[in-house]
């Protein structure tokens, strides 16, 4: 008997530590990294985002691939397992997208964490929403829009195809409104929320029970969904 209960001790103290350890590394989890070719091939990045606020990485795929010229960082898509596509029905530019679907990218030159970055969003209806971020505490409090980029001044190359329980779409950044880094470094994140339900309001807005926030590399965002975590932007390396 003092062996079968020595044995249960060992089972739940060893249980508790895995647990711990578990925990730990979640909150640890290191930044997403990929390294590309100027006028290369394009790269495929691992297609199973991760929810933002722990790190878990969804049962769904989120394809992605990049590839870089002399002028573009090029961007090609394809949401899956998305039963509500046809339910957004935003088709203007630089309105508020991110309140329904959408795949995004934020990106900034250099290596460090960025305190100032792109943000591009652009939805099922191919409707782009194009920004620059001021983020001076790192996302430990509130971020605010520096600059609102007119569609027609950001030339973007950018389109998008509905089908059946998927969306998918194309995007070609010009590296002059992204800024070019000597070194050919780059923080970069890309993000997609996903409607969860059927919405029967024709305004309806995304909230974090009714649709997924997920990223490239998580943002380990804790209680309540949040992409604008510079420190946990990933690293994007152009050789």
């Amino acid at each position: 008997m003092a062996f079968s209960h020595s044995l249960v001790f060992f089972i739940i103290l060893h249980t508790n530590f895995l647990k711990i350890d578990l925990s730990k590394e979640k909150t640890t989890m290191a930044n997403q990294e990929i390294t590309i070719k100027n006028n290369g091939a394009s790269v495929i990045l691992d297609p199973h985002f991760k929810h933002s606020i722990n790190g878990k990485a969804v049962d769904f795929e989120t394809n992605v691939s990049i590839q870089s010229d002399s002028d573009y960082l090029h961007i090609t898509f394809d949401c899956l397992k998305d039963d509500f596509v046809e339910q957004n029905n935003m088709v203007v530019h630089n309105d508020p997208l991110y309140n329904q679907e959408v795949f995004e990218v934020f990106i900034s030159p250099g290596k460090e964490d960025s305190k100032h970055y792109l943000e591009i969003e652009i939805n099922p209806n191919n409707a782009l929403w194009i920004g620059t971020i001021n983020n001076p505490s790192l996302g430990e409090e509130s971020q605010t829009l520096e600059v609102m980029i007119e569609h027609k001044d950001a030339g973007i190359i950018h389109e998008t195809t509905k089908s059946l329980n998927s969306w998918n779409g194309k995007l070609s950044i010009p590296w002059k409104l992204i800024g070019k880094d000597a070194n050919g470094q780059y923080r970069i994140n890309f993000y997609r929320i996903r409607s969860n339900q059927s919405h029967e309001d024709a305004n309806w807005t995304c909230d974090a029970e009714t649709c997924n926030f997920l990223c490239w590399s998580s943002t380990l965002s804790g209680e309540s969904p949040a992409f604008h975590r510079p420190k946990r932007f990933g690293f994007l390396t152009i050789e």
